[in-house]
């Protein structure tokens, strides 16, 4: 068995070498041109096909980059016009508060009021008061209230010539002197925002008329504070029979955070 697979070995190899022996023969005899020009024939066609293959994956690249480039001309025309739209809803704010403010000194004519616009808060975040671009040039002082536009907002606690800071009725800081408007019963009113809350009327009279949803309004009692502001709405009564007290919760009118444009009560038109 082993000799039969030598003999076939050996007859293989023979043939292949008379095979190659002959295909070199006739090419020394040009016999194999035909063959040859029938190959690149086939084979042209197929190179000529690749090298456009090849143009047409650089003329892509070159493709995309001018889609690149007009896909990022597009985008920052879009966050342009988006930019533009955002400072008109900004001006469009504005406008709204300093109609309001305009309502606000044709229905309190007897006030001397003063607009300004907020630059700046609390950088660190722990107090509740901003920054005006108003100050002793312009008249203000300390202790005058402010509203935004028909809301209280809180008093001016500190006051140089071209700036003054107004700490807000929610800081815990505050307090200022509040009625319920429906039934005239008094007390103070407390910030209470470091605390995690927004403000609480204390020292009612245990017998007081109170509810939720009542407003309360400035009383008239903090010096420079007129009477009649709207300061915020209960939302929670709590009554402690045994130690006979009252106290309400209340939520501001107003967003504290987004205020932009104020309303300075300088005094009343008699120089008050």
């Amino acid at each position: 068995m082993l000799s039969l697979t030598l003999r076939q070995t050996a007859i293989l190899i023979l043939l292949f070498v008379v095979t190659s022996s002959g295909l070199i023969l006739l090419d020394q005899r040009n016999r194999l041109d035909p063959i040859r020009t029938g190959a690149e024939h086939v084979v042209g066609p197929l190179n000529d096909s690749f090298n456009r293959l090849g143009r047409a994956i650089g003329n892509l690249g070159t493709d995309d980059s001018e889609l690149a480039r007009q896909l990022a001309a597009v985008t920052a025309e879009r966050d342009q016009l988006l930019a533009e739209n955002v400072r008109l809803r900004q001006l469009e704010q504005e406008v709204v508060q300093l109609r309001e403010q305009l309502g606000f000194q044709t229905q309190h004519a007897e006030l001397r009021t003063l607009p300004a616009t907020v630059i700046g808060r609390d950088p660190e975040g722990s107090r509740q008061y901003v920054v005006i671009d108003r100050g002793s040039n312009d008249g203000v002082q300390v202790g005058m209230a402010v509203v935004s536009p028909n809301f209280f907002v809180g008093q001016v606690t500190e006051v140089a010539p071209d700036r003054a800071r107004v700490t807000l009725a929610i800081d815990s800081s505050y307090q200022v002197g509040g009625l319920i408007q429906r039934s005239g019963a008094d007390g103070i009113v407390y910030g209470r925002w470091q605390s995690g809350g927004h403000m609480t009327l204390r020292y009612l009279d245990p017998a007081a008329d109170v509810a939720e949803g009542d407003l309360v309004v400035t009383s008239g009692q903090t010096a420079r504070v007129p009477a009649g502001l709207v300061i915020g709405r209960v939302t929670q009564v709590h009554r402690n029979v045994q130690a006979d007290t009252v106290s309400a919760d209340l939520a501001p009118m107003l967003d504290y955070s987004q205020l932009s444009t104020l309303t300075v009560i300088l005094g009343t038109a008699d120089g008050q």
